[in-house]
């Protein structure tokens, strides 16, 4: 009887195992498959808050050294606002690490665009007195 019983437990473990261990595997890459995507979101918004924080510091900065002194002056032109819009441009780049760049590219495809766009919108939020992203 006792040779009956361990032959038995001995044939549902040979089958159990392998199914069990199947399920295992299954659990564990699903798990890491999800820590990753965790772990890529996490990035992103790290690299996305980095852009926000460089855009805002470079419209800031040039504004304090370029279009204040035009303003006074009275030559804040279209020419100017062009200028300024490209030292804000070369300022947020500047800012910017190699990894949030290279992020930013594959996310937005062209950089200078994406942080072109985030510049004006940061133009107008600190002309109208709106708080931006980058102020919390």
């Amino acid at each position: 009887m006792n040779t009956f019983i361990i032959e038995l437990l001995h044939a549902i473990a040979t089958a159990a195992i392998p199914v069990c261990a199947a399920y295992l595997v299954q659990y564990l890459h699903r798990k890491s498959e999800q820590i990753i995507a965790q772990t890529d979101n996490m990035k992103i918004k790290a690299f996305l808050a980095e852009a926000t924080d460089a855009v805002s510091t470079a419209v800031t900065y040039t504004s304090q050294t370029f279009v204040d002194a035009l303003k006074k002056e009275g030559s804040f032109d279209k020419d100017k606002q062009q200028e300024a819009l490209e030292k804000s441009l070369d300022k947020a780049i500047s800012l910017l690490s190699e990894p949030a760049k290279k992020a930013l590219e594959d996310i937005y495809g062209d950089l200078a665009a994406y942080l072109t766009s985030k510049i004006e919108a940061e133009v107008r939020s600190q002309k109208t007195g709106t708080l931006s992203l980058a102020n919390f």
